[in-house]
């Protein structure tokens, strides 16, 4: 049976780790299947790309672009934004949504406009899921009316990331759809195998207990140095905690501080470091504590809830999405004031003296991120939003094709390609006349003078002159 076809683009794909953002929307895509062909777009060969190949998604490679302080909106975002569509990227962007012709676009992340722009000059429908709240401040209205502007429908992964929508139309057509973890987490059965083998590797025995602090990236924003501080005013007094920093550096001199702290301490040796782990359901089994320092406010908080799935204790700052789903789960006494180390300490210490308590508080996690965010639940959520969908825009779930529409930005270009064309087939025309009889080229004509008697007489002696000159034609006889 024929589908729709759903083009999901992804701001960003990366051979060396994966990113929240770029889970959700693989989540996202396999839920979309049951409705649509979908067309994963990627700007470059990474993790997501081939964990989709992996999925029989077809998968299209298009460098493009970002608008990157779009969180942080600024006077002249509009103006930039626009600069962006005449970039060739942005061309090329607009020529394989023409090529391709998909039913509706879905856009992933704030910073991702090029899609939404080049798929609203052809007339497609718009899906813009943000993953990411985008900051107060005097332009956080106009950004908010350019997402409006160019969506038909916007997704929000919780009520953090719709707050600064509210003030504009995009209620009457936002779904709050909160996360899954990905279907590629390890099951229950295995978690104990899978813990064994990656405390081995860390030279873990049964009697450390390991604080994991894990990132894609690492940089001022996901707070590895309150993390480090807190560490260290456990140390001592726990001797047998290690600390496992899992993620790679970006920011080198704010790593290297942290680096340094550590370094001086002298408990550098409770301390591990790993810049990438591909699999993360290794990482958060031999865990027996994850801990979560944002010093921004998240959109949601995928690690947290990955967390909560392998039934860990968590520890996190009071930071937007973050919070949101730490209360949802009944763990809003383990929300720590941003940038408190010592409260963060506080709060880390009852779990590393009571292991049997610790693993009580990690099983309840489980069960009730389970109920709220598993990925049965997420399907129920989906298909209410699709539902929606269907009584609103029939159109979207029709398989027949689409009518192609020309941009604006295509029409004046193929205007330039035909006035080209018409300009070599003239000089081409030029070229091809006959030398013998070429266009003379009129002089301008000279004031005539007045005209006298005497030059009168002087043209009437002229033509004499010529008439007699020439020669009579001889008669040819009969």
């Amino acid at each position: 049976m024929l589908k729709p076809k759903l083009m999901l683009f992804s701001h960003i794909s990366s051979t060396v780790s994966i990113t929240g953002a770029e889970k959700l929307l693989l989540s996202f895509l396999q839920q979309m299947q049951s409705y649509y062909d979908c067309v994963l777009v990627v700007p470059s060969e990474g993790i997501i790309e081939r964990m989709a190949r992996e999925r029989a998604v077809r998968v299209l490679i298009q460098p493009y672009e970002l608008l990157h302080y779009m969180y942080m909106p600024y006077e002249h975002l509009r103006e930039d934004a626009d600069k962006l569509m005449q970039v060739p990227s942005s061309h090329q962007v607009l020529e394989l949504l023409r090529a391709e012709n998909p039913h509706m676009v879905i856009t992933n992340t704030c910073v991702n406009v090029v899609p939404a722009m080049a798929a609203r000059a052809l007339g497609i429908p718009v899906i813009w899921k943000l993953t990411e709240m985008i900051q107060s401040n005097p332009y956080t209205e106009e950004a908010v009316r350019f997402i409006d502007e160019h969506s038909d429908w916007v997704i929000a992964i919780s009520h953090t990331v719709a707050e600064p929508l509210r003030q504009s139309t995009i209620p009457s057509k936002l779904t709050i759809l909160s996360p899954t973890w990905n279907d590629s987490l390890a099951g229950t059965e295995v978690w104990d195998r899978l813990r064994m083998n990656q405390r081995n590797e860390l030279g873990l025995t049964s009697e450390h207990c390991c604080v994991g602090y894990i990132s894609s990236f690492i940089f001022e924003a996901k707070g590895l140095k309150p993390f480090v501080e807190s560490a260290l005013l456990l140390c001592q007094r726990f001797p047998h905690t290690r600390f496992w920093i899992i993620g790679k550096p970006v920011d080198l001199a704010y790593y290297e501080e942290c680096l340094s702290l550590i370094q001086h301490s002298g408990c550098i040796h409770q301390f591990l470091f790993t810049e990438f782990i591909e699999d993360v359901s290794r990482a958060y089994s031999a865990m027996d504590i994850a801990v979560i320092p944002s010093l921004v406010k998240e959109g949601f908080g995928m690690t947290a809830l990955e967390s909560l799935y392998f039934g860990k204790p968590v520890v996190a700052f009071h930071q937007g999405g973050l919070a949101e789903m730490m209360e949802s789960v009944g763990n809003g006494h383990l929300l720590v004031t941003p940038g408190d180390t010592e409260q963060l300490a506080a709060t880390m210490a009852p779990f590393i003296i009571d292991r049997q308590g610790a693993e009580q508080a990690g099983h309840r996690n489980h069960e009730e991120a389970a109920r709220q965010y598993s990925p049965a639940a997420y399907s129920v959520h989906v298909s209410e939003m699709t539902e929606q969908w269907r009584s609103l825009f029939p159109d979207w779930f029709s398989a027949a094709e689409r009518p192609k529409k020309i941009s604006i930005l295509q029409k004046s270009r193929t205007a330039r390609k035909r006035s080209k064309h018409r300009l070599k087939k003239l000089k081409g025309r030029k070229k091809t006349k006959k030398p013998s009889s070429p266009k003379k080229k009129r002089k301008p004509l000279a004031k005539t003078p007045k005209r006298t008697s005497l030059t009168k007489s002087k043209s009437r002696s002229k033509s004499r002159a010529m008439v007699r000159k020439r020669k009579k034609r001889p008669r040819i006889a009969g």
